[in-house]
């Protein structure tokens, strides 16, 4: 395999959510967010709706972070045979964690001019994994956990499925410490539909007729893998509903970045129901929304 054919590789799995490519690309974008809003080091921190595995998690746990747990619907699916382990050697070969050399040329461990890690103090995935508390049947209206137990807080393509927003904001303030961050990324699409704001089409009541909540009998691996026809409740909450979720639960938001941009010709108001015929073309267009607030 060529470098471009790896690179190739890379690319696809990224976007995978049962893949280690897309645990480290989870946890690389929100440790670097983290740092470039001055949470250089978390001591302790949250995932809502982790999904498939434990893997962003699995992550912060190599970069030294002691203290994490993941809060979810659902119960945590089994992850494939050696898939920790897997990560665990990813991790060792790209990432850096001052063990690569050691991993990559065992002959460098005994050289007397250099002083770095040996390759056993490397956690192992059984240690790395025993840092990680997974609670499952858990609302995120309702967290078990203490007040200001976390430095921080995150998610990818959970919040959009909380039937109560402005319940999660609350909750996810109230068990950061002061001063810690909630970095996440909200996906603002219909899901399983071609057009993204088909389901903007329909009035409330219409909606929620049509729509199953995420968790019971509706596992995240059906969802994915499309075995489930019906659709996915989504709280259709736009880019500035959602800035107003974070701020009346006493955030100050310190970034709101489009991820995702819808181009304008195809985004149409005057087919969609009410409230959102009304709303601005920039702020329909936005497709998913990464969004990073502080409690203070």
């Amino acid at each position: 395999m060529t470098d471009a054919d790896f690179v190739r590789a890379l690319k696809e799995r990224a976007g995978a959510n049962d893949s280690l490519v897309y645990a480290h690309r989870v946890y690389a974008e929100t440790a670097a967010l983290a740092r470039r809003h001055g949470l250089a080091a978390p001591r302790t921190a949250l995932e809502i709706g982790p999904g498939l595995n434990l893997g962003s998690l699995f992550c912060f746990a190599a970069s030294g972070v002691t203290a994490l747990a993941a809060a979810d619907i659902a119960p945590l699916p089994a992850a494939p045979p050696l898939f920790y382990e897997m990560l665990r050697e990813f991790l060792l070969a790209t990432e850096g964690f001052s063990w690569w050399r050691a991993w990559a040329d065992p002959a460098a461990a005994v050289s007397a001019a250099v002083s770095f890690p040996s390759l056993e103090a490397f956690p192992s995935s059984a240690a790395l994994l025993g840092r990680i508390e997974h609670r499952s049947g858990v609302s995120s209206e309702a967290l078990p956990f203490a007040d200001g137990a976390f430095d921080l807080v995150y998610s990818v393509a959970a919040l959009e499925h909380v039937p109560d927003p402005a319940g999660t904001a609350a909750e996810m303030r109230r068990v950061l410490s002061p001063g810690g961050l909630a970095i996440h990324e909200i996906d603002l699409k219909h899901h399983g539909a071609a057009d993204p704001l088909t389901f903007l089409e329909w009035d409330d009541a219409d909606w929620k007729r049509r729509a199953t909540l995420y968790g019971g009998d509706i596992s995240l691996s059906e969802i994915l893998g499309g075995s489930f026809g019906g659709e996915i409740f989504c709280n259709r909450l736009r880019r500035d509903d959602w800035l107003a979720v974070f701020r009346g639960a006493g955030f100050v938001v310190e970034a709101a970045e489009p991820v995702v941009l819808l181009p304008e010709a195809s985004v149409r108001p005057d087919r969609l129901a009410e409230p959102f015929r009304g709303r601005p073309v920039e702020e329909l267009r936005v497709l998913s929304l990464r969004v990073v607030a502080r409690r203070v």
